[in-house]
């Protein structure tokens, strides 16, 4: 299984290569299905960083089919994952993506499709891949809708927190994930990485490698 967890998409030359390392091509006619759901729950400013990310998307070279898989039958839309090489799921709300993604059927075909195809995800679209996507680091983003889903689709066994520094997340620093990691480390035991907009993890299999031109840290 191929997926790249990134705090701000493809924002640098850095994560841009290793993307292109991992894929094993040249970005030029790959079909990538664009998943807007987790930013279509926040709007306003969110739609300003989606539109970012098509552009820097379509200048790679990508074929891009936009998809909102809220409310609408997964007959409609699973023959669209299945025609794409690559899923690009966007940032926004991750309870609400993770409800989504539930509620439309598409988890239960997703580890399948991810036997020959790359998942990439941009905040919200990474963090949907934890064991968890409400815990005590992500508290710290003071999005928390009490009527939808807590658990995450549980494709990488560690948490990810994604802004690191990011004005707009002033208490997603240092010293607020260590103290409030000891809370999620109690009740998972998980490590937790936590990477600013201008680094990703990349996963091929059970190899995993942080590509970054900013800052992270582990814990």
């Amino acid at each position: 299984m191929k997926l790249v967890l990134t705090s701000g998409g493809i924002s640098n030359k850095s994560i841009e290569n290793e993307l292109r390392t991992i894929i094993g091509k040249d970005f030029k006619g790959l079909k990538m299905l664009f998943c807007t759901t987790a930013s279509n729950y926040e709007g306003g400013d969110m739609n300003e960083w989606l539109i970012e990310d098509l552009i820097t998307l379509k200048n790679l070279g990508f074929i891009i089919d936009v998809c909102d898989i809220n409310g609408i039958s997964i007959e409609n839309f699973i023959h669209r994952f299945e025609w794409a090489d690559v899923f690009y799921f966007e940032g926004g709300n991750t309870q609400w993506l993770r409800k989504c993604i539930h509620s439309s059927g598409l988890e239960e075909h997703l580890k399948e499709l991810l036997e020959t195809r790359i998942w990439i995800g941009a905040s919200a679209g990474s963090i949907v891949l934890c064991p968890t996507v409400y815990n005590s680091c992500q508290e710290l983003f003071d999005e928390y809708v009490k009527e939808f889903p807590e658990d995450g689709l549980g494709l990488v066994d560690f948490q990810f927190v994604p802004h690191l520094n990011n004005e707009y997340f002033p208490k997603i620093r240092k010293e607020n994930l260590v103290n409030s990691s000891k809370n999620l480390k109690k009740v998972d035991g998980k490590k937790l990485y936590a990477l600013d907009d201008s680094s990703a993890i990349f996963i091929n299999d059970k190899d995993i490698k942080i590509v970054s031109e900013g800052e992270w840290f582990e814990i």
